[in-house]
């Protein structure tokens, strides 16, 4: 190989490297840019590993070898080289001619091919792609709080809308709220389950608590008309008993009465509760007189609907609706002893109802506890044995002690006197004669203003 051919082909490796080069740091630039990106939005997104992340690194190898490719691919050959050299050597032609003939002895008049010198300005180019790589770097050293700080952080409250979702199937399975409202709130829970962030907390939570407050009432509501109903159910179930083993005893005045009122019971306790009704269905609850087969059926009936009114409650003690002490209160509201009834009525029918009699005895009786005693301080007092005058009091010496001095204070102990104390009338020290006194007056309410006016003088 002469010198020609040589300088040809050194002229096209060095060529060939600086475009490689070239082409090498722009696709390093571009997916250092790309990958970096990509390494910060998963992250952030997904929360992905970072030694996940290091697959970028075959997507660089990728990107360098088709940039070696593209390079080779423009650079120019060997005939366009050897034209280009001859030019600039001057060569006449002598080198082209050489490509395809033997020169002889013109090639002792052929000049030393000469090399233009390569020139690339890519300071620029450096200064990308040690930004990329930089980038790329970073992208992987940020702790991953920081990469997060945009992202929305949820708010855990599923513990809470779980509890309201199970109560909220507890009222659908009682039938204690319509089903239309109860799959309403489902939805919000839901769309607040989804929406709960925990930027800002204070709007989810007072979300929650209005739901919270909703079911609470409805629960609560249905918890008071449960006590109503098995107060009501207790009354008619102690007089069905105590007419089952005690109706020989009473009179027949009284025995019609207790039918009556057992009647009545009857009908109230059937409007509020639909299973008794239920049961009830075949019995004339306006009878004059239930039989004996009658009152068995009765007080039967009367204490399953005590029993399911109970199990509903207990359901919704199960999910935190209501708390123990409404749970305790029906169960005792459902306990009476029909034992001395027969008498309890005998002796007070005729200062009230029968009904009456019954409300009082299950809530306790008279002398028996918790029985309501009736209030009489609306009916005004009596004026029997008030003594009072309406009399103007005299100032006596106050307007004196306006003039009186301290003289001195000491710091001794006070003198205690053997004698006896003389015992003195109740009477007003110091007050003029026919000034009033501090007992024997009988004040009535009446004369509290004439009070509150000598109490109230400059």
């Amino acid at each position: 190989m002469n010198s020609g051919e040589k300088a040809i082909r050194w002229f096209r490796i060095k060529l060939a490297m600086l475009m490689v080069l070239k082409k090498m740091l722009a696709a390093a630039t571009i997916w250092g840019l790309l990958w970096g990106t990509a390494i910060i939005v998963l992250r952030a997104t997904i929360g992905m590993p970072r030694f996940t992340l290091l697959v970028g690194v075959i997507g660089l190898s990728i990107a360098v070898i088709v940039a070696i490719i593209l390079a080779l691919r423009k650079i120019p050959n060997r005939i366009a080289v050897r034209a280009s050299l001859d030019k600039y050597s001057g060569s006449g032609g002598l080198v082209m001619a050489a490509e395809t003939e033997a020169l002889g002895k013109w090639s002792e008049q052929m000049p030393r091919i000469h090399q233009p010198r390569f020139r690339w300005r890519g300071g620029i180019s450096l200064i990308r792609f040690a930004g990329a790589a930089v980038f790329v770097f970073i992208s992987f050293l940020i702790p991953q709080r920081f990469v997060e700080i945009s992202k929305a952080h949820p708010l855990d409250i599923s513990e809470e809308v779980n509890q309201l979702a199970d109560g909220l199937d507890v009222l659908k399975e009682e039938e204690i709220m319509q089903l239309t409202q109860a799959e309403a709130l489902e939805k919000k829970l839901d769309q607040l389950q989804t929406e709960a962030a925990g930027e800002d907390p204070a709007k989810t939570w007072e979300a929650l608590d209005h739901l919270t407050d909703v079911i609470s009432q409805e629960s609560t509501a249905a918890a008071e008309d449960a006590l109503n109903e098995t107060e009501s159910l207790t009354e008619a179930e102690t007089l069905a008993d105590a007419l089952m083993s005690d109706a020989s005893e009473m009179e027949s005045r009284l025995l019609a009465e207790a039918m009556t009122a057992l009647s009545g019971l009857l009908q109230k306790a059937g409007e509020e509760n639909e299973l008794l009704a239920e049961q009830l269905s075949n019995l004339d609850a306006d009878a004059a007189e239930f039989t004996s087969e009658q009152l068995k059926e009765i007080s039967a009936a009367l204490r399953l609907s005590k029993r399911e009114i109970m199990d509903r409650l207990a359901k919704l003690y199960e999910v935190n609706l209501i708390d123990l002490e409404t749970l305790n209160a029906c169960e005792k509201l459902g306990e009476c002893n029909s034992d001395g009834l027969a008498a309890f009525l005998a002796e007070n029918s005729g200062l009230m109802s029968v009904s009456d009699c019954v409300g009082g005895w299950c809530r306790g009786g008279i002398g028996r506890g918790p029985g309501h005693a009736p209030m009489t301080w609306t009916d005004g007092s009596t004026e029997e044995g008030a003594e009072f005058k309406e009399e103007t009091l005299p100032l006596s010496n106050i307007a004196s002690l306006e003039d009186s001095e301290i003289f001195g204070v000491s710091a001794a102990a006070p003198s205690i006197e053997a004698s006896n104390p003389i015992k003195q009338s109740a009477a007003l020290n110091g007050a003029a004669v026919g000034g009033g006194s501090s007992v024997t007056q009988t004040v009535l309410p009446r004369h509290k203003a004439s009070v509150k006016r000598y109490f109230d003088r400059p």
